[in-house]
Order: C-alpha cells, then structure tokens, then sequence
C-alpha cells in the first residue's frame, strides 16, 4: 500500500489530514488509517490502483469525523492500491450536526448528497426560512437509518413502518400498510393554528379514483393534513373547519406546499405558485402525530399512498415569496440528487 494525502474543503487553506500506514490488510480489504485533522466536520477518502488518482475504487467516500479510520473493501487480489484523505472544514453546524444523526443511526450519505445538502441549508437560511421549520425530511441515504432524521434538529426523529422502498431517489410506501410516523404532534409542536404549512415532494405520477394522503393527522373536524388525489384535483386540509378546502390540479409531479397565515385561508402551492386560496377557518389543533405516506385519523392509519416522496418538511406558515423560494431551494437540492421532476 502507498499513502497519499493532503486538502482542505471549505474556506480555510492549510496542510491537510496525513494518511498513516494501512492496517487488518487482507486479501480483499484493508483498514485506510489518517491522523486526527483540528476542526474537520469530515473526511473525505479516495482509494485507486493508480498512484495520479486518475481513475477511482472509491471516491469522496465520506466518512464522518472524529472517525480516523475506514475498512476498504471488494478489492482485487494481488493488486497496489493507493489513499487520501482531505478533510472539510467550515461546514455549516446544523448541516454537520445532520451528518452526525444520520451516522449515528447506522446510515451513510455520499458526498454528492451531503454537498447537496449543506447547500440546501445555506438556501434556506440565506431566504429566511430555516427558522420557520420545524422538521425536514431531506429523504437521502436510501436507508430508513438516513431518511427518518430530521435536518432542522434532533426533534422529531420519525420511525418508518415495514413496506417501504428507499432508493437514491427518495421513500416509496406500498400503499397498503406503509407510513412515516414524525412524532410532531399539532397540539403541541406547532405554535400556531394560524402559521403552518406541510411540504411534500411528489416523484410519482397517478391517474385513477382512489384517495391516498401523503401526509398529515385528523380527528374529526380538526384536519392538519395534505394529500393529492388520484383523479389530479390536490387538496390541503390544514386546521378545518368541516369542509375541505379543494383546488384543481392535474398532476401530482412537483413540489406541493400547503400555508396559512391566517385564521380564513389556505394557500395551496405547486412548485411555488399558487393553485388556490380558498377559505377555510382554522380550528383547535389536534393531538394526533403527523404521518408521511399516509393519514392518522384520530390514531388510526388510513389513506395509504404509493407516491414516492423526495422531500417533506413541517413548520409555519409561509408567505408568498417565502414559498416561491422554499421551491426555489428544494428544486436546486434535487436537481443536484439528479432526482428533480
């Protein structure tokens, strides 16, 4: 084995990390080994039979610091392989501290995904919106481990039921049993019955007569929740009163935002313009744990969907411009994860 290894991601300009000696080498793995690296957030490992780097075993493997270490394996018998490691500084704390609970739990992120990501919370906090959330589910990783972490906090970690499918693209429920319990809780979490908005990216694209919620909780009259229809007509129903506020759209593809900032209305947004502003009064939130790929009614799951989600968020309410660049953010974010429709 030959060690290489220097450079610094971020702002700061220094000698990086030194790759030390290889260890536990083995006929189709070894253990690549660096030394500690003051202030990196993580490291970076490139692994090649090539001493130039021009061609890659592994690439940008991210491996999350205080970590010094990472077991190379599927590698070829009999053949030299060489490392590096650069470390990324200057990384935005909120991003770093997600990178630690998706590790923590057992998932892993490639460097395109955590780039995207540091990115999107760079977005969101540069258009004012990374204080109005309350939980983002960025659906990276293809792991439940990854994908049930909230980027905003530790705060509503969700738990995923058997019968999903994670993928580079994002969570897709089967429809009959599958859901996301958040843990948020209207009644408790969210601070105002007039300033709430639920955000659901929607990969999938259905045409038939069944209802299926993507995400949300009710009981009774107290309605917190979202879905698109499979006939095309997309409905939010945040805090209702009785009846459902309805507006036309004939696809589900894109990026569907449901915000009030009011007591009488619900803007309903589809990849940050608005479809509608009906009225609809809002009432006592209820006490039931908002669900992604399905509807808790009153503790009870319903409404099983089969839309792949990319991205899902919960918070307050949005403004207008708010909503427009809260697409504008999340589009960037997926189009980076190639997974943008």
């Amino acid at each position: 084995m030959i060690l290489a290894s220097h450079g610094i991601i971020g702002s700061q300009i220094a000698l990086g990390p030194v790759a030390t000696a290889a260890t536990g080498v083995g006929i189709t793995s070894f253990t690549a080994n660096w030394n500690t690296y003051t202030g990196a957030q993580y490291y970076l490992l490139d692994v090649s039979t090539s001493s130039s780097f021009s061609t890659f075993v592994y690439q940008d493997q991210v491996v999350l610091a205080p970590t010094t270490s990472y077991v190379v394996i599927g590698l070829t018998e009999n053949t030299t392989y060489y490392y590096r490691v650069r470390a990324a500084l200057g990384v935005d704390e909120d991003a770093a501290a997600f990178f630690g609970r998706v590790y923590t739990a057992g998932g892993a992120l490639s460097y395109t995904e955590v780039s995207a990501t540091e990115t999107l919370v760079s977005s969101l906090k540069a258009n004012s919106l990374w204080t109005p959330m309350k939980a983002i589910y960025p659906m990276v990783g293809a792991s439940a481990a990854a994908c049930s972490q909230n980027l905003k906090s530790s705060s509503f970690t969700g738990t995923f039921t058997s019968g999903w499918t994670f993928a580079s693209t994002g969570v897709t429920p089967n429809g009959t049993s599958a859901y996301f319990n958040t843990t948020l809780v209207p009644s408790t979490n969210i601070s105002s019955q007039n300033s709430n908005h639920l955000s659901f990216y929607s990969r999938s694209s259905q045409i038939g007569s069944a209802t299926m919620g993507e995400m949300g909780s009710y009981a009774g009259t107290s309605y917190f929740h979202s879905h698109i229809r499979y006939s095309g007509d997309l409905y939010y129903m945040l805090l209702a009163a009785g009846s459902v506020g309805t507006v036309s759209n004939n696809t589900s593809l894109g990026f569907f935002n449901g915000s009030r900032i009011n007591s009488t209305n619900v803007n309903h947004l589809r990849n940050g313009v608005s479809l509608g502003n009906p009225l609809i009064a809002s009432v006592a939130m209820n006490s039931y744990s908002i669900s992604i790929g399905a509807l808790n009614n009153s503790g009870i799951i319903s409404n099983y969907s089969t839309k792949e989600c990319a991205f899902a968020s919960i918070g307050d309410g949005l403004t207008d411009t708010q909503a427009s660049n809260f697409y504008t953010a999340v589009q960037a974010f997926q189009t980076t994860l190639s997974r943008n429709v």
